[in-house]
């Protein structure tokens, strides 16, 4: 569980930089136990005042969830967690609502990041993070944000997508990085307002 100690420790400073606020958002974190994904209502309800004891374990693959402290994971559980099945070498997802990259997700704009900016996912390469449509009706409604972040990023320790009427989608090897990421972001897409 060190990883998900590390990313409830983190919480507090989240919420000060506004990258999590009472509006939405969920995470995920894979350790040696599974995937933990954050509750439902965790920012409404809880305010993100969570404990390792919130978050719901995937102990495998499959649907199966062990809920502690009585939790049920967040609706996009399942994202969550195709993200890091389909990359094995990230242990980190976030999708927030934080309200630069939430302003470019809710129009459909791609997010420009310059050379200088990108150093954190491509060295000396100015790129743009995409927009993905999320079709909660389809039969596998998470394939174009998985095939988005992974593809994209395929060579990368870091990936980033805007999901379309939802939020950043910004995912990892590591959760610090994740979040230094997320906070780039957010201030590039403030400052391109």
């Amino acid at each position: 569980m060190e990883r998900l100690d590390r990313l409830v420790a983190l919480l507090p400073e989240l919420l000060r930089s506004s990258l999590l606020d009472a509006g939405g958002g969920s995470m995920a974190v894979r350790d040696g136990n599974g995937v933990y994904v954050s509750p439902t209502q965790a920012s409404r309800l809880l305010r993100w005042r969570l404990s390792a004891d919130d978050f719901v374990l995937f102990p495998g693959g499959g649907e199966a969830s062990m809920a502690r402290a009585g939790r049920q994971p967040s609706r996009e559980n399942r994202l969550h967690r195709a993200v890091l099945s389909g990359r094995p070498d990230w242990n980190c997802t976030f999708l927030g609502q934080s309200w630069g990259l939430l302003s470019f997700a809710l129009a459909g704009r791609s997010l420009h990041v310059p050379a200088a900016h990108a150093w954190p996912i491509l060295r000396n390469k100015s790129l743009d993070i995409p927009v993905v449509e999320l079709d909660v009706d389809a039969p596998q409604p998470d394939a174009p944000v998985v095939n988005a972040v992974s593809g994209a990023f395929a060579k990368c320790e870091l990936g980033a997508v805007l999901i379309r009427d939802y939020g950043p989608l910004i995912a990892g090897a590591e959760i610090e990085t994740v979040f230094s990421l997320a906070q780039s972001l957010e201030n590039l897409a403030r400052a391109q307002r």
